[in-house]
């Protein structure tokens, strides 16, 4: 019976070793890659400049540029655009034109707020024909873009999207797909850990193991899932610091891991 229990021990141990082997390997292998990320992220907080339902009543006519009647909601949105990736984005690398679309809304006015590095070339024009902003640059590395402003007329909950094309990227990150794999990583090599103190304690302290188990697979799986609940996250952590605004100066110089920093 020892021997048998014994090589159990051996091929479980085996097993996790093997398969803590591969998931770094891959780590390194391709996650570690260089690759260029741009990554685009609006702001969740929407300022209204004309609330129109009150504003009807109003003795004013409120009018654009070109002399034209507004006569819906007027809200301002900020944005983050930039390489969050290894590898430089150039203006080469940008086969279809790189867009920022409101839908169902008319751009009014747009700003670039704040730029990582104006040697980087990065501008913003608007595209009368489509009622887009088109974004070009000369060369985008690691962290380069910018935080810019829009200042529309429609519904203050308008979805703000962008659009383009750039080589070897499918698809522009967002504030959901940039957490790092690193973490998921740690967090099953914890799991895996875990699993392995329980096949070895099991025997000796049966019932302490359950808490034991808990206590090392549960914590990583909190944090990941309170990571993906907090809405300013991304901004505070992996928003460059050159494009943070000043409201979010102070939070950003906390760290992830304080515990208060979840509950304010």
């Amino acid at each position: 019976m020892a021997t048998n229990t014994r090589v159990i021990d051996l091929i479980v141990s085996n097993a996790l070793s093997i398969t803590i082997t591969i998931v770094f390997g891959y780590y390194f292998l391709y996650v570690g890659d260089k690759e260029r990320e741009p990554t685009f992220y609006v702001d969740p907080v929407r300022t209204i400049i004309i609330d129109q339902a009150n504003a009807a009543n109003a003795p004013l006519r409120l009018l654009k540029h070109n002399l034209d009647t507004i006569h819906a909601d007027v809200a301002s949105v900020n944005f983050y655009f930039f390489n969050q990736g290894k590898e430089t984005i150039k203006q080469e690398n940008v086969y279809a034109p790189i867009k920022i679309k409101v839908k169902n809304a008319e751009i009014l006015y747009f700003k670039i707020l704040k730029t990582a590095r104006e040697i980087s070339g990065i501008r913003i024009s608007k595209d009368t024909v489509d009622n887009s902003l088109v974004i070009n640059f000369k060369a985008l590395e690691k962290d380069d873009g910018i935080v810019g402003q829009i200042i529309f007329e429609g519904d203050k909950d308008a979805e703000v999207t962008i659009e383009g094309g750039v080589d070897r990227v499918k698809s522009f990150r967002t504030e959901l797909d940039t957490i790092p794999k690193i973490y998921f990583l740690i967090a099953l090599f914890t799991f895996l850990v875990a699993a392995y103190i329980y096949l070895l304690l099991s025997k000796r302290n049966p019932k302490s193991v359950p808490k034991l188990l808990f206590f090392f697979s549960a914590l990583p799986v909190i944090y990941l899932l309170l990571m993906l609940y907090k809405a300013d996250w991304f901004i505070n952590h992996k928003v460059p610091e050159t494009l943070r605004n000043e409201q979010y100066e102070k939070q950003s110089k906390k760290k992830v891991f304080e515990v208060s920093s979840w509950f304010r």
